[in-house]
């Protein structure tokens, strides 16, 4: 238990606080040597609420700190004054274990505001708390804070001990001793019930002293803070490690891991929560540190995910977490503008079904994603787009039986492929007016950025660009003319000629060049293959991008 209590100077040798130097010496040697002769000592003042507390390397500390002026004090206090018959009666009942009416005498004893009445009380108070080290008891927790405020918040107690104490230690007692003492005896108190919280396992003990004191001593900064403040700080430190944008995905193991993580500071935060020390200053920094991760987390996955719902789910975590109000203000207007952002998300989304051979998929088109069948494509990370369709005619016996349609689109980065497929007959146009749609959010939303792409590769990085048979070069755009005899032809169209935009035409698009003012096909190109749909855009952003 307790070391300011159990281990007490006094306690340790059996001797009350009027003890001189001569009996505090005589009666070390007297432990000392009864202990070496296997002869364990018992004195008045062990009330029995300790065992085997009384050892040699003990009576060795405690003579040091009774020989130590600014130790000496703490010991002194902490321990009983045995001044006159009310508390040799007192004694009288330690030694019966008779607790109860020892705490009644002195209770009784205690009342009203003289000096004497005032040390019954701190008498009363250490007795409260050697009680408690054996037994947890709320009325005796209650009753010792009690007594203890009454006489840490008493002037006229506060003149009584000095002087009585200069009285006691005549050669080293002083106003300085003293006066930093007092300066810290509440700090000092709050090591005996983190102690007893130590001992019992239960909050309350510091709870409820620091709802009377609102003080921390150096115990629980050591035994409680300190191993709580750690555990969240490994966990923040997990939180903040997270990249969870770095392989463009938010799957169900980082989800978990940041659950993990809240969890553990959460845990920690509750205990705090119990012991009273939630809003301790230190705490609140730590739960802002906690807070900040969270924040951080959240913006990458709203910035760089368009994780809009999730990110909104972790920032509510984070204002419950922080701990100053700047903070929690800060993190409310971020969440104010994602729940705007959610909104908006939702009212700009357009879902297209996509029919299947035994359930039917849908495709969402959000603000910068494309989501289907658990793949998602962000609109700047798309580096190809295509999309075509076939008509297919059969006959029954010689005779039409109908048209089939089979109409395509695909967007490729360089990690997804998203592709569909829709299929009707002539005589049903919901296939093509899906495929419709998909093909004008493709191209409104897509195809500008995948376009801008090209474009720096080839006029930026001065890279070439293959499309089919065709290279484009910040030159312009070129083909091979193959002969059976003679040396290979380069043909080639340049930026700085009459540029005509391509075409569209039954499944192929159409390069031009210029002839004589009029176009003349200069190349075709499947619209199946990648990209070939964005080249009349690209030709003209290609023109646009000349070098003049």
């Amino acid at each position: 238990m307790s070391s300011t209590l159990k281990n007490n100077a006094y306690h340790i040798l059996g001797l009350d606080t009027s003890a001189s130097e001569k009996d505090i010496l005589k009666r070390s040697k007297e432990v000392i040597n009864r202990l070496k002769a296997d002869d364990s000592p018992n004195y008045d003042l062990d009330i029995g609420v300790f065992e085997n507390f009384r050892t040699e390397d003990a009576v060795k500390d405690a003579l040091q700190r009774l020989q130590a002026p600014k130790k000496r004090i703490k010991e002194y206090f902490f321990w009983f004054q045995i001044a006159d018959g009310i508390d040799e009666q007192v004694l009288g009942l330690f030694k019966l274990k008779d607790y109860l009416n020892a705490i009644r005498v002195w209770e009784n004893a205690s009342e009203g505001q003289s000096t004497k009445a005032l040390f019954y009380k701190k008498n009363l108070a250490i007795l409260y708390c050697l009680v408690l080290s054996a037994e947890d008891n709320k009325a005796y927790l209650h009753s010792s804070l009690v007594a203890w405020k009454e006489l840490m918040d008493s002037d006229k107690f506060w003149a009584s001990f000095a002087k009585i104490y200069k009285l006691h230690d005549e050669q080293t007692a002083s106003e300085d001793i003293i006066s930093d003492f007092k300066k810290h005896s509440v700090e000092y108190l709050a090591d005996v019930y983190t102690e007893l919280h130590d001992v019992h396992k239960n909050s309350d003990y510091v709870n409820e002293f620091q709802k009377v004191f609102s003080v921390k001593g150096a115990k629980i900064e050591k035994n409680v803070l300190g191993p709580a403040y750690q555990a969240i700080s490994h966990a923040v430190e997990g939180l903040e490690k997270m990249e969870v944008s770095k392989d463009d995905n938010f799957d169900k193991d980082e989800s978990e891991k940041i659950k993990g993580f809240v969890a553990a500071v959460q845990q920690e935060l509750n205990k705090l929560i119990d012991l009273g020390l939630y809003d301790d200053s230190q705490t609140k920094i730590m739960r802002d540190r906690a807070a900040n991760a969270l924040r951080t987390i959240v913006l990458d996955l709203h910035n760089n995910l368009s994780e809009l719902q999730k990110s909104e789910g972790l920032l509510e975590v984070a204002i419950k977490m922080a701990g100053t109000e700047s903070l929690k203000n800060k993190l409310k207007g971020e969440l104010e503008q994602i729940q705007k952002n959610v909104t908006e998300d939702a009212e700009n989304s357009l879902a297209i079904e996509i029919p299947g051979t035994f359930r039917s998929a849908i495709m969402v088109f959000k603000n910068n994603f494309v989501d289907y069948n658990n793949k998602r494509i962000f609109y700047k990370d798309a580096t190809s787009i295509s999309f075509d369709s076939t008509a297919t005619s059969s006959t029954i016996y010689g005779i039409p039986a109908g048209t089939s349609y089979v109409y395509r689109l695909s967007i490729i980065s360089e990690k997804e492929t998203i592709s569909v497929s829709l299929s009707a007959s002539k005589d049903e146009s919901k296939a093509k007016d899906n495929w419709v749609k998909l093909v004008g959010l493709t191209c409104n939303l897509i195809e500008p950025l995948v376009v801008k792409r090209i474009v720096d590769r080839i006029f930026k990085h001065g890279e070439t660009v293959k499309f089919g048979e065709v290279e484009f070069t910040k030159e312009g755009y070129s083909k091979m003319k193959f002969k059976l005899f003679g040396k290979n032809e380069k043909l080639m169209v340049s930026w700085n000629e009459t540029i005509f935009i391509p075409k569209m035409h039954q499944g192929q698009v159409i390069l031009w060049k210029d002839k004589n003012g009029e176009s003349e096909q200069f190349a075709s190109i499947p619209m199946s293959a990648p990209n070939a749909v964005v080249l009349p855009e690209l030709v003209q952003a290609c023109y646009d991008n000349r070098e003049k």
